[in-house]
């Protein structure tokens, strides 16, 4: 069979997060929704996205790749709950899973997926949903059946510690349960599971008293290090002499340091000093400064509202929300986040006591805030991602190009602002960001 993990048409809820990646390569739990439908079924998945993630996230032949003659297995990509899949396997061909009207998988018949691939490429899957409709078994997924699935951005916070949860058998069948003889090592509860190579060096306290553990292989865990479950700790990141509290996923090759609580750190990214990180999301290649913290409560303990591209500022209906920041996002020392701050893809952001609550993509500065040039940003992250021996690919190179080009409208429209924490907007310095007619405002 050919596995295809899909995006919807939701996608546009999501585009504060997803402007460099599709909504199946957002973490939450121990796996992105590609990788946990890739490890519950044992094959490849392939992933189909918007037409710019293909050459990098897509595989080698793009669309062609995915007529493989033989049956498709389709999947959902904003379904973090995959307990339907197995069953999905085991289905007759021509048969769809649906729930609340959404196209949550199908397994088809070559004819068949060629009839919807084409709606699926460009994210209509109501299409698609209608058309297979038309020829194949229809199963409705419902109650405690319709599996979880990410709607807006604050989901992927609300969900994390569930989906560790979620994601125990998976984990637990390739990671062994911790055994330590170090009294420094102190463990409370006995779902912890430790990968091969990790090193644990105590004194440090694992407690999985309300959820397990998860620590990959070629993990560090520094001295004075507190870790409550549910949590997990991807493969190669050190956490720093850090409290790192229950519902917190943090992926691999990551620098982790002061306080974090219910958060999801995407991969590759440091947040290595003191300072607190609540109920917020990190993309990859992502830098926080020394000291720079980020609030997650309203003073009033009011529901947080957020931006969201192209729809506007939403009540999230949340208590308790943070910051996001897309990918390759850097700031500076001693900054301070409000709740619901949206800070878009590649932006530096330095030398201000308290960022902007909105960021447009590759925005660069603090008082005065410019347009980030894209060559300048490629050069910083060819060198960000060699510190970590990664490559930055043409493909990759091309497709911060494209989401440089695709957000120029959100720097340059005049009608765009960014919003302060307080709800002022800075008509001072934004109202003409990227035009280039004043020479403080021009590209950095």
């Amino acid at each position: 069979m050919t596995l295809i993990v899909f995006e919807d048409e939701h996608w546009r809820n999501l585009a504060i997060i997803t402007q460099a990646r599709p909504v199946f390569e957002l973490r939450c739990g121990g796996y992105t929704v590609r990788e946990r439908a890739a490890a519950m079924t044992g094959m490849a998945a392939l992933g189909m996205a918007r037409a710019h993630l293909m050459g990098y996230y897509g595989p080698p032949g793009g669309l062609a790749a995915m007529y493989s003659g033989e049956p498709t297995v389709l999947v959902n990509g904003r379904c973090l709950g995959l307990d339907w899949l197995p069953r999905l396997l085991a289905e007759p061909v021509n048969t769809v899973y649906l729930a609340d009207g959404d196209l949550i998988g199908a397994r088809l018949t070559p004819a068949l997926t060629s009839a919807v691939l084409y709606y699926l490429r460009d994210q209509q899957a109501a299409d698609a949903r209608d058309e297979l409709a038309r020829f194949a078994r229809v199963v409705e997924l419902c109650g405690a059946d319709a599996p979880a699935r990410i709607v807006y951005p604050w989901d992927l916070i609300g969900q994390s510690g569930e989906q560790i949860v979620r994601d125990l058998p998976l984990l637990s069948a390739r990671l062994p349960a911790y055994v330590s003889n170090d009294p420094s090592v102190v463990l409370r509860g006995t779902s912890i599971f430790v990968g091969p190579g990790a090193r644990l060096d105590g004194p440090l306290v694992l407690d999985a008293r309300d959820g397990p553990i998860f620590i990959e292989g070629g993990a560090h865990i520094e001295p004075f290090s507190f870790i409550q479950g549910p949590a997990y700790i991807g493969a190669g990141t050190l956490i720093a002499s850090a409290r790192i509290r229950g519902e917190t996923s943090i992926g691999p090759v990551c620098r982790i340091g002061g306080e974090v609580e219910a958060s999801i750190v995407q991969g590759y990214s440091n947040k290595h000093h003191d300072g607190f990180l609540g109920h917020s999301w990190l993309g990859e290649w992502v830098n926080i400064g020394a000291m720079t913290t980020n609030s997650d409560l309203k003073n009033n303990y009011g529901s947080v509202r957020m931006a969201l591209d192209g729809i506007g500022q939403l009540d999230s209906g949340v208590l308790k929300l943070g910051c996001f920041l897309a990918d390759h996002v850097k700031l500076g020392i001693g900054l301070h986040l409000n709740g619901g701050t949206v800070i878009g893809t590649a932006s530096n952001i330095f030398g201000v006591h308290s960022a902007p609550k909105t960021v447009p993509a590759f925005t660069w500065g603090g008082e005065v805030f410019r347009e980030y040039r894209i060559d300048t940003m490629i050069s910083v992250t060819r060198t960000v991602m060699g510190r970590r021996k990664r490559e930055l690919s043409p493909a990759y190179e091309a497709l911060l190009r494209a989401v440089f080009d695709m957000t120029r409208p959100s720097r340059g429209d005049m009608s765009v602002r960014l919003q302060m924490s307080d709800g002022r907007i800075r008509d001072d310095h934004l109202a003409t960001l990227g035009a280039g007619k004043d020479s403080s405002l021009r590209s950095a």
